[in-house]
């Protein structure tokens, strides 16, 4: 008698991790616990749409509503929906079963969503975690709480979004002239002018503050360092994106090291944040076409561990690496794992 193939095959933990987060998402939007977000909405839609000829999702239009959401998407509702879509890509590219069953519990969820009206913001209970449900137990027993996220996720007005800027443009200055030990509310409220009721309001606390300013260093790098891949690529042009993605990221660190290392996620999200979650994916795709033979989604994961900042903090301060040793050190790994014959250096 033969089994069915979920019962030959049970999925494997990523894929019941993602059946989890789905349940426990649709079941905190039908209890009213997790409202989606006028973008979160609209990503649902995009989701909607493309799933509309074929009956299903596809990576490519994941893919799509992630880079729609961009940066935006993590301060909405703490980037739970977000991170969802990022951590779907691996499964839904594998056409087997349990990920032909995670790909139906998300356009369920998605459909479901859309036939609701869009909230602006979300309606958690203090001092909730938006973490999936599977770690809630974790946090509950002592982990660090995740820093706030933004208090108002709303689209700026215009006059709204030009203060915005100025107040992020002090931060900037403040923490590049004096150091971060400075960077308060009451610093900024008093280098842009304004009262500090409205940096509390516009970021909520410092935490919010140090996101924002994160956020923005993101759009910027993203922008920058995850375009220019080209179908018909092959290994070489691979190679270079490798390298150059590294060398950019270092540099980034490098003059951004205080912000990132106060910013660092904890170490129960760190690994699930969307940006890290893009970051993967492209270094994913890159190794895939450098080194076909390689297992590129697992190695993509050593890759990135040597442009952790908590890393090159410690290279760099502690055991005073110069940033030309670590640059030439990333381009060596590169070199190694796709079997270069010689190992480039800038």
């Amino acid at each position: 008698m033969s089994t069915t193939p979920d019962e030959s095959h049970p999925p494997a933990p990523s894929h019941l991790d993602n059946t989890q987060e789905l349940a426990a998402l649709m079941r905190d939007f039908r209890h009213g616990t997790w409202q989606p977000t006028g973008l979160e909405h609209r990503l649902a839609e995009l989701l909607v749409q493309s799933a509309s000829g074929t009956g299903s999702l596809t990576a490519v239009s994941v893919r799509a509503a992630i880079w729609e959401g961009s940066m935006a998407a993590i301060h909405e509702n703490g980037g739970r929906f977000i991170t969802l879509l990022a951590g779907l890509l691996p499964q839904i590219e594998k056409p087997d079963a349990a990920a032909l069953h995670t790909a139906g519990l998300a356009l369920d969820l998605v459909e479901t969503i859309t036939q609701a009206a869009p909230h602006r913001q979300a309606a958690l209970p203090p001092r909730a975690c938006p973490c999936p449900s599977k770690t809630d137990s974790a946090q509950s027993e002592g982990s660090p709480p995740r820093s706030p996220q933004p208090r108002d996720s709303r689209p700026l007005r215009v006059d709204a979004a030009r203060n915005h800027a100025r107040l992020l443009n002090a931060a900037t200055r403040i923490a590049r002239e004096r150091g971060m030990k400075h960077l308060t509310m009451e610093a900024v409220a008093t280098a842009s002018g304004v009262g500090k009721g409205t940096v509390f309001r516009r970021f909520g606390d410092r935490a919010g503050l140090l996101q924002a300013l994160l956020q923005r260093s993101e759009e910027t790098f993203q922008a920058a360092h995850l375009g220019g891949l080209k179908p018909e690529d092959g290994r070489n042009q691979a190679i270079e994106q490798l390298h150059a993605f590294g060398v950019a990221a270092i540099r980034r660190y490098a003059k951004e090291m205080e912000l990132h290392i106060e910013a660092e996620a904890s170490p129960h999200q760190r690994y699930r944040r969307a940006p890290r979650c893009l970051y993967h994916e492209r270094i994913s795709v890159l190794l895939s076409l450098a080194a076909p033979e390689a297992d590129a989604e697992l190695l993509s994961h050593a890759l990135l561990g040597y442009l952790e900042p908590a890393l090159l903090w410690h290279l760099s301060d502690q055991c005073n690496a110069p940033l030309q040793r670590l640059e030439n050190g990333w381009l060596e790994l590169v070199s190694r794992l796709t079997q270069e014959s010689q190992p480039h250096t800038t």
